[in-house]
């Protein structure tokens, strides 16, 4: 009996043997850089290395630095927050402002408050804020299927840490679904071959030889190869409000949020290359819920819609310039329309 028993043991551990390597080599490679994503630096620092799920990266450099850098001053949104650069933010805030990009991929409003609460809970003030608010983010939900969508587990309580490893393990396990994955993902700027530069106590990417064309020789960078590939149907606005009883709610939970932390804020609402003016309703709610003051809508700009040369991509990522432009423009209350463009002529 006890033989057959130990040949029981022996024969499962046998089988399972494979599925166990497996699981080893996932947590060695670490291929989206979620289960060590914390390194040390020449110079010791803590640093974190940018994986694939923006959101879960942008956490983990807040618990990396935070004790240290002591962040109070926190940039929102979605991978179109990211070139709204802090140095162009900080002239506007005090000696005192350390900033953070808070972003995620696709974020939504779910996201951000969840980012805010999770602040409040480590004794974070959110000292001032900078949010871009897309139109795509009034009616976008949260994705916890999606290893690129996922939400951090220790902003949100419908996430634990065994289902979020999960995700990521059972990516890892189908080929065709990092494929997928990857297909889905904005690449555009890969086929540069340039990777992102990326100071990491900031959660900042940047991209300085792209940037560098665009300001020196443009038609480098903006091909017309590239150009062709980007094709958009315009149209210029949604068809329905995007603003209803539940994304009203969300509103009004960041400003109470915003109001609790006694938050200087600011919310920009971008231009989109393709589409998406917000509505009048939708404007009419947030200023109505945030002031009119902090709301500052350039969605729908004529300059912009249907302007790639304005853009990095096909995924409506305005160029760093035209950011520092918006933002300049919001904090000094003048209007886009009669500002010529800094940056360039575009060459043809």
């Amino acid at each position: 009996m006890k033989n057959s028993i130990r040949r029981f043991i022996l024969h499962t551990l046998f089988t399972l043997l494979p599925f166990f390597a497996f699981v080893a080599f996932y947590v060695i490679s670490d291929p989206f850089h979620v289960i060590h994503p914390i390194t040390k630096t020449a110079d010791g620092r803590d640093s974190v290395i940018a994986g694939n799920n923006a959101g879960f990266t942008s956490v983990e450099t807040f618990l990396a630095h935070d004790k240290e850098l002591h962040y109070n001053s926190f940039i929102f949104g979605s991978s179109i927050s990211k070139m709204y650069k802090a140095d162009y933010w900080k002239p506007y805030l005090d000696d005192t402002a350390s900033i953070l990009h808070f972003d995620a991929s696709s974020e939504t409003l779910d996201g951000i408050i969840n980012k805010m609460q999770f602040l409040n809970d480590h004794g974070s003030q959110i000292k001032n804020a900078l949010i871009i608010m897309e139109e795509r983010m009034l009616h976008r939900h949260v994705d916890n299927n999606n290893i690129l969508y996922v939400q951090h587990p220790a902003t949100t309580k419908y996430s634990k840490w065994v289902d979020f490893h999960t995700i990521f393990f059972n990516a890892f396990r189908n080929l065709k679904l990092i494929g997928n994955v990857v297909k889905n993902m904005p690449v555009e700027l890969i086929i540069d071959n340039e990777i992102p530069n990326r100071i990491g106590y900031i959660n900042e990417d940047f991209y300085p030889t792209i940037d560098s064309l665009i300001a020196n020789d443009p038609s480098k960078f903006f091909t017309p190869e590239r150009l062709g590939g980007r094709q958009h149907y315009i149209k210029p606005q949604a068809d329905n409000p995007a603003i209803d009883e539940e994304v009203e709610a969300k509103l009004l939970k960041i400003k109470n949020i915003l109001l609790k932390n006694n938050t200087n804020y600011i919310i920009i609402v971008p231009p989109d290359n393709s589409r998406l003016q917000l509505m009048a309703e939708d404007l009419w709610i947030m200023k109505s819920i945030f002031g009119e003051e902090h709301v500052h809508d350039f969605s729908g700009m004529e300059k912009y819609v249907g302007n790639e040369k304005y853009f990095y991509d096909n995924n409506a990522h305005l160029i760093s310039s035209q950011c520092k432009v918006l933002l300049d423009s919001a904090f000094k209350e003048e209007s886009i329309a009669t500002m010529r463009n800094p940056y360039y002529e575009y060459k043809k």
